[in-house]
C-alpha cells in the first residue's frame, strides 16, 4: 500500500497479474475485444471470486482485499473460490493493519449490497467478523428462546435475520439493525420460572454502539443516529398510548429518522419470527403522521 519506490510495468500482462481478483483483471482492447489473461471470464461464468495468482500474496499486498473479496460476493451473489477462501481465512489477521476508515467503507458497501446478511455471515465464516465487530460475533449462541417469548433464534442469528429483512438502504440504519441487540450478551438473565430476560439491553447496547461508532470513525451525525436507533428500538406500540407518549417518541428518535426506525422495527419483527406488521403497528404509524 505504501511502497518505497514506484516501478512502471513493461507489459499489459505484468500489470494484470498484480491485480486483486480475476474479475477485476479484464481489459478491453483497441478493437473492443475483451482481453483476459487470468481466467476472469471463466470465473464470471462460474460466479466466483478468485485471487489473481498466489492468493496469500495478493492479501499480504493489501489487507483490505480480505473485505473486498467478501464485498464483491455480497454485491454479486458470488462465492469465494476454494483456494482464495482458504488463504483469506489464514490471513484474516491482516485486517488489523488496515485503517478504520477503509474498513468502515467496505463494511458499508457490504451492508448496502443486495445480500448484506450473506456478506456478514461470510465475514464470520472466514474469521473477519470477530476482528471487525467482535460485539456481533459474541451474540451467536446466546439463546433467547423461552416460554412466553416470541424469539425463535439465538441473538446472533436474530441479528442476521433482522438485517436480511430490513428494507432500508441507509448504511447507518442497516448497521443499527445489525447491532440493535448486542447489549443482550451481558444482560441475559434467567428468572426463577425459567424465563430468559434482557432488561435494559437497549441502554447497554447504545453505550456499546457509541464505542463502535468511534472505532469506525463515524461522523458525529452518523454516531448520533446509530446510538438513537439502538437506544430506542424497543419502543412501545399500543392503542392505549397517549399523544404525549407519541410526541416523546418522535422527539427521542427525531422526525427525520422515523421512517428508518420503522424499517428497523420491521426487520426486528421478521427477524424474530413475527409477521411484517400488525394492526397496532399500522395504527401507530397513522397516529405518528397525524
Amino acid at each position: 500500500r505504501h511502497q518505497s519506490e514506484l516501478v512502471w510495468g513493461q507489459s499489459l500482462e505484468a500489470d494484470l497479474i498484480r491485480r486483486d481478483f480475476t474479475v477485476n483483471a479484464l481489459c478491453v482492447g483497441e478493437n473492443g475485444e475483451v482481453i483476459d489473461m487470468v481466467g476472469g471470464l471463466e470465473d464470471l461464468k462460474n460466479r466466483q471470486i478468485r485471487a489473481v495468482g498466489d492468493a496469500k500474496k495478493r492479501f499480504i499486498e493489501d489487507g483490505l482485499r480480505l473485505m473486498r473479496a467478501v464485498r464483491f460476493c455480497a454485491q454479486l451473489g458470488f462465492l469465494l473460490e476454494k483456494e482464495t477462501r482458504e488463504a483469506l481465512t489464514a490471513e484474516a489477521g491482516l485486517i488489523s493493519q488496515i485503517s478504520s476508515e477503509r474498513i468502515r467503507d467496505e463494511l458499508f458497501k457490504i451492508l448496502t449490497s443486495p445480500y448484506p446478511a450473506d456478506g456478514i455471515l461470510m465475514l464470520k465464516s472466514v474469521g473477519l467478523l470477530k476482528l471487525i465487530l467482535p460485539e456481533v460475533e459474541a451474540c451467536f449462541g446466546v439463546d433467547q428462546k423461552s416460554e412466553g417469548r416470541h424469539h425463535i433464534y439465538d441473538v446472533g442469528t436474530h441479528l442476521i435475520q433482522s438485517l436480511k429483512s430490513c428494507a432500508s438502504k441507509d448504511p447507518i440504519t442497516l448497521l443499527a439493525c445489525l447491532l440493535h441487540d448486542i447489549g443482550k450478551v451481558t444482560t441475559r438473565r434467567i428468572t426463577e420460572n425459567g424465563v430468559v430476560t434482557f432488561y435494559n439491553h437497549e441502554h447497554v447496547g447504545a453505550q456499546m454502539a457509541k464505542k463502535i461508532a468511534d472505532r469506525l470513525r463515524l461522523s458525529n451525525i452518523q454516531k448520533d443516529r446509530l446510538v438513537r436507533f439502538v437506544r430506542f428500538h424497543m419502543f412501545t406500540v399500543s392503542e392505549d398510548q397517549t399523544d404525549k407518549a407519541l410526541r416523546r417518541f418522535i422527539k427521542n428518535v427525531g422526525v427525520e429518522n422515523l421512517d428508518e426506525m420503522l424499517m428497523l422495527r420491521v426487520g426486528d419483527r421478521v427477524g424474530s419470527g413475527a409477521r411484517v406488521t400488525s394492526w397496532r403497528t399500522e395504527l401507530f404509524k397513522k397516529r405518528l403522521q397525524e
